[in-house]
């Protein structure tokens, strides 16, 4: 009688089992779907911040390259050499 008794303690237990592991299986997939979309903003967000980061980068080139030339003008007006100097906008004649 007492192997009977084990052998339907053990089937009840090892139905429990297939029950919770179906069950914390249920819970690995919603978890695996909330990393998913954690990673997913997360890489949004990283996106985001490199393209800025760029955009603020050339926009701070420019801005040097844009000083730069507004200097070189102004020495040359300065100076009393227009930036253009050497050039009339008449052809020359040919001989």
């Amino acid at each position: 009688m007492i192997s009977v008794t084990f052998s339907v303690e053990n089937f009840i237990s090892a139905i429990f089992g297939i029950f919770r592991n179906v069950i914390d299986s249920i819970f690995a997939v919603f978890t695996s779907i909330l990393a998913l979309f954690q990673t997913a903003v997360v890489s949004v967000f990283d996106l985001a911040k490199s393209l800025l980061n760029f955009l603020l980068l050339n926009i701070f080139v420019l801005s040097v390259i844009a000083i730069g030339f507004i200097l070189y003008t102004a020495a040359l007006q300065k100076n009393g050499a227009a930036p253009n100097a050497g050039v009339t906008g008449k052809k020359k004649a040919v001989s």
